[in-house]
């Protein structure tokens, strides 16, 4: 009877543990097995991803990764990964209107559930798809200025970091060969001396340095006496822009081969940016701050005649300068002003809301193209006239651009204004001038 008495007894204190025991179940189960699965459609503009549902009451969101590298590991991502986060389980679509244009991209959903206590998450990924651009070459740049050799199919990109020069095949889209000089450089020029083409460079340290072209080996320098803003070559003769004070600026001609001065104008406030008018041996245009310049010179680089006008539009891009094959007019600043070699201001371009980041012009001469730094567009201009003709859409934003035949050939930033100072993406595009949206 005892024996019977303590069995029972056990049982009962078995049953009253048992019934004390802490319930460690989480608060909330998911109700299928945690799969998602993912596909992808694309155009030229944007990508447009699909998954299938998650169920469960402990669901918490997706989450949609897009990398600009091949993952090494598709089961873990960083922060920068993240392009969007979204919390309803039936939202089962996301479109991805700001592709970057970079060669290659991946892109992953995340499935994220929430347990007990909810910041123990767990993740379901699902597969990895690639998009990728053909024929789309990254080039990593900060330009200050953008040389183009169109009989080489290469341009010169005249780096604002480091004084960094790329020489780029354009055709190729191929990084030829880039150069580190540790100085502040400016707009610079293309030339051909004894029979090498040259590239001149201006320094903030009053240097010119020459580099051939071809190989952008250094061959010689020459002193402007101060920081260099500009330089133009014509016939043997260098015309440097030259900072010599708070405000002022002067014109330094310079002999290629015997290095000596040949004439210097004064008091030419803050000129940026020269140019050689076309067809000419002795005439310059110059675009500074607040006004516009005209220079005279004989064959033999002496001073003849200088004239300026005050200009109503700011050049805080003076990339924005392109001067008219028939040498009459030039054009500047990102709302298009047309001026005559007299400095009179003939009329602005039917710019809307553009802000123009460059100018070019076909052969012969009946159409002026103005790339567009706030729209990914390039519009057509009649010659005369001035009438807007047609846009040729870009995949980026143009930053500099020029014709090669009948191509438009572009230097296209990733990004809307690209802040000065800082280097970005670039891409190279080449346009037939065929091609057109209106």
């Amino acid at each position: 009877m005892k024996k019977i008495t303590l069995i029972l007894f056990l049982m009962i204190l078995v049953a009253a543990f048992s019934s004390c025991k802490k319930d460690d179940t989480p608060a909330t189960t998911t109700t299928n097995t945690p799969t998602v699965t993912m596909s992808l459609q694309s155009s030229n503009d944007s990508v447009v991803i699909t998954w299938t549902k998650l169920t469960g009451s402990n669901f918490h969101g997706y989450m949609i990764l897009r990398r600009n590298y091949k993952s090494a590991d598709p089961e873990t991502y960083n922060s920068a990964d993240i392009l969007e986060e979204l919390y309803d389980a039936d939202e089962l679509k996301y479109v991805d209107h700001n592709v970057p244009l970079t060669s290659y991209l991946e892109y992953e959903v995340v499935g994220v559930y929430s347990s007990y206590p909810y910041y123990n998450y767990t993740y379901v990924y699902s597969n990895v798809i690639s998009f990728e651009r053909q024929g789309l070459t990254n080039f990593y740049l900060n330009p200050a200025d953008v040389v183009p050799d169109i009989p080489n199919h290469r341009l010169y990109v005249i780096g604002a970091d480091s004084g960094k020069i790329s020489m780029i095949d354009y055709a190729s889209k191929t990084l030829v060969k880039s150069i580190i000089t540790n100085a502040t450089l400016s707009y610079s020029a293309l030339g051909t001396y004894n029979g090498v083409e040259e590239l001149y460079v201006p320094r903030n340290d009053g240097w010119v340095y020459i580099y051939n072209a071809s190989t952008l080996d250094k061959i010689d320098q020459i002193n402007a006496g101060s920081q260099c803003a500009s330089v133009v070559y014509n016939n043997g003769k260098l015309f440097v822009s030259a900072i010599t004070g708070s405000y002022q600026y002067s014109v330094e001609v310079l002999d290629r081969s015997s290095k000596s001065v040949i004439a210097t104008i004064n008091n030419t406030e803050y000129l940026m940016h020269l140019k050689l008018v076309p067809g000419s041996n002795t005439k310059l245009f110059g675009i500074g701050s607040y006004d516009v310049f005209s220079f005279e010179f004989d064959a033999n680089g002496a001073y003849v005649s200088w004239n300026t006008a005050n200009s109503d539009y700011g050049y805080s891009n003076a990339r924005a300068f392109g001067i008219f094959p028939d040498g009459q007019y030039f054009i500047t600043s990102n709302v298009g002003a047309i001026y005559t070699g007299a400095l009179t201001m003939v009329q602005l371009l039917p710019y809307g809301n553009y802000q123009y980041s460059g100018f070019t012009f076909n052969s012969p001469f009946t159409k002026i193209l103005a790339g567009c730094s706030n729209y990914k567009n390039i519009v057509e201009y009649s010659y005369p006239g001035y009438s807007e003709q047609q846009t040729y859409h870009c995949i980026g934003y143009p930053m500099s651009i020029f014709i090669d035949n009948n191509n438009v050939i572009s230097l296209s930033s990733i990004y809307s204004d690209p802040y000065y100072g800082e280097a970005s993406n670039y891409i190279i595009e080449t346009i037939p001038m065929s091609k057109k949206i209106r």
